[in-house]
């Protein structure tokens, strides 16, 4: 195909001698006609239109699209046109030309250009507004070669694409995995993933040259970070070997989703301390640059309790972590947990637990759940916070990956959930069930899970916790986030699951969209050393959790400012003081949906006597006369 391309390239700057009466006057739709195929392929004809995109430069198709002025308003038809071929042309002149009708990789084009002539200049680009998928999806074909104006915004999904073959994927909303939010197998799981699959859109640079060089759509900081919206794209779809793209007319106007420089601190709340659960992305302390980014990761997240998940084994990889952090920080404020094993050198990589000295001390021994493969992968330790003498348990967990080829239960059941499922779910057993052991064993019911469990939100591995009424704090505070980024869709594989007796003391929760969004050829292992902030560190975000177990810490309570709604303390053990600027309605419920209390409370702040229910997690439905409600969560002790 590219011998005879390239054939065509000479014959095209031959003269030709066509017999006026093999010449055919066409308008562009006649061209274009109702089928795949134009129904005048290998005739020579004469048309005419206005250039709206020109694709001159190296490496790019070496011709212009043309379109119709009026067309000929019926939906079937296509009033555009490529011409492969060299013309002095611009964007918006109005030309008249005699070129062969060809089929070439499943593009109706229009090739050996004969003769052309500029009749008119400057005349507006005719763009034709579309919605994508709904009323575009349907209708490629009968816009193949036109140029069109998307009504709504498109958001980057994907840019897996991007250095390699110069092209985005883009979508009406941002995609999120289907069992990240529905039951994996059922038929909602179906419905998603074909809605998924047919909200993908290519923006493509016009460029047939692999790699190219300098990389398009990168802004002024080396990037192109997906979630960015761009809120009105003009560009020309074609059809290239049975896939349709748009070529961008002008660098489209990308907005949202900036990087940001730390994370949010306010989404932490008031907390005393700030725990990180993090993958580094195979950690072996052998690139300068990749270790340059994780410190600077970890100095700006400034945890008091870091989880790292996929360090390489031996001791000198971790404690090069730790020594570089504490370089970072200016003082040795840095230790790490030593269990046995970890200073074996390995290809394998394990999980470690990194804490502030000053702040934390561990209590008692850490325990390695080794029942289930892969081993040293899940990490138990519990501290002593120092300043107030509180304990709680931290396990910082990587369970078993979707890679690879399991067998029988492991095997990809076709749900959506992948390869070793299975042994995924049992790891969680494995974890769930010691924690109820090592409750005793440590005088503590306050247990917070971190780590990359290789399972969506909805999959099996998450429902073992959930089940068991451990909550996902990041869920809780900002359910719309994720931690990683596939195939152009969002997921959560890192996880912050607090216990019922944790979830009173949590503040506050974040992600840190620092890498997810980052194209993967920035990685350190990929790009030169000019990009050397925290972005792409990591394929995964870290993911960050505000604690707080003092009493002062915990009078706030949850509060809905826009009500003027609070209530306090939180946990509550013989009162629940309630503070609102409305008159309200409250219900009390459990999380099994038992009603236990409805009263009216006045403007200002009430006390709900709650010495006499069982020691908890609830929920206060609040409603107004108008029939506004709200819902807070709240425990008893």
């Amino acid at each position: 195909m590219i011998l005879n391309r390239f054939f065509f390239s000479i014959l095209a700057f031959l003269p030709a001698f066509v017999p006026a009466s093999a010449q055919q006057s066409l308008r562009i739709y006649e061209i274009q006609g109702q089928g795949e195929a134009s129904p005048f392929t290998g005739q020579t004809v004469t048309t005419q239109g206005v250039v709206t995109l020109t694709l001159f430069g190296e490496g790019q198709l070496s011709g212009f699209f043309i379109q119709d002025t009026l067309g000929d308003g019926n939906p079937a038809t296509s009033d555009g046109i490529f011409v492969y071929g060299q013309a002095e042309v611009e964007p918006g002149d109005y030309v008249r030309l005699t070129a062969e009708v060809t089929e070439y990789a499943s593009r109706t084009e229009l090739t050996h250009l004969q003769q052309w002539e500029v009749l008119r200049e400057q005349l507006p680009i005719p763009y034709v507004p579309v919605s994508f998928p709904d009323g575009l999806a349907e209708a490629f074909e009968a816009h193949e070669g036109m140029a069109v104006r998307f009504t709504h915004p498109l958001y980057l999904n994907a840019t897996s694409a991007l250095r390699y073959d110069g092209a985005l994927e883009l979508g009406s909303e941002r995609l999120r995995s289907p069992t990240d939010y529905v039951e994996p197998g059922s038929a909602d799981y179906e419905a998603a993933l074909a809605r998924n699959q047919a909200d993908r859109l290519l923006l493509d640079d016009g460029s047939t040259r692999r790699n190219p060089s300098p990389t398009p759509f990168l802004d002024a900081d080396g990037t192109c970070r997906t979630g960015q919206v761009v809120e009105e794209l003009l560009g020309v779809l074609d059809e290239v070997d049975g896939t349709y793209k748009v070529y961008a007319i002008g660098q489209p106007d990308w907005t949202g989703n900036e990087r940001t420089e730390a994370p949010d601190e306010a989404a932490l709340g008031n907390y005393s301390i700030k725990v990180c659960g993090y993958n580094l992305e195979m950690f072996f302390n052998e690139s300068e640059l990749q270790t340059t980014r994780l410190v600077k990761v970890l100095d700006a997240v400034d945890a008091d309790l870091f989880g790292l998940v996929e360090v390489g084994g031996g001791s000198t990889v971790i404690e090069s972590l730790v020594d570089a952090l504490n370089e970072a920080k200016g003082s040795e404020e840095y230790d790490f947990i030593r269990w046995s094993g970890y200073a074996q050198p390995s290809t394998y990589t394990l999980n470690h637990i990194v804490y502030r000295k000053s702040k934390l001390e561990p209590y008692s021994n850490y325990f390695m759940i080794n029942t289930v493969n892969p081993l040293n992968r899940k990490l138990v330790q519990a501290f002593r916070e120092i300043a107030t003498g509180e304990t709680f348990i931290y396990s910082i967990n990587h369970f078993k990956s979707k890679t690879g080829s399991g067998s029988g239960a492991d095997a990809d059941q076709g749900d959506g959930q992948g390869q070793y499922n299975s042994r995924r779910r049992q790891e969680a057993y494995a974890v769930l069930n010691r924690l109820g052991e090592l409750r005793y064993y440590y005088e503590s019911d306050r247990a917070l899970v971190m780590g990359d469990l290789n399972s969506l939100y909805r999959e099996d591995p998450i429902r073992v916790f959930t089940d068991a009424g451990y909550e996902d704090m990041v869920h809780r505070y900002e359910p719309e986030s994720y931690t990683y980024c596939y195939d152009g869709q969002v997921q959560f594989l890192d996880y912050s699951l607090a216990s019922p007796g944790m979830q009173p003391y949590v503040t506050g929760a974040t992600v840190w969209h620092i890498n997810a969004d980052e194209p993967s050829f920035l990685d350190y292992d990929r790009s030169d050393a000019s990009q050397n902030g925290p972005y792409r560190a990591s394929d995964h975000d870290p993911v960050i959790v505000g604690l707080n177990f003092s009493s002062a810490g915990n009078q706030a309570g949850q509060r809905l400012p826009e009500w003027g709604l609070g209530l306090w303390p939180n946990p509550a053990k013989a009162s629940l003081h309630v503070q609102s600027e409305r008159e309200i309605r409250v219900r009390i419920f459990n999380l099994q949906g038992s009603l236990f209390l409805e009263r009216v409370l006045p403007v200002g702040t009430s006390v709900l006597e709650t010495g006499n229910l069982p020691s908890g997690s609830y929920l206060l439905q609040a409603r107004t006369p108008q029939g506004e409600e709200k819902t807070l969560k709240f425990n008893i002790l």
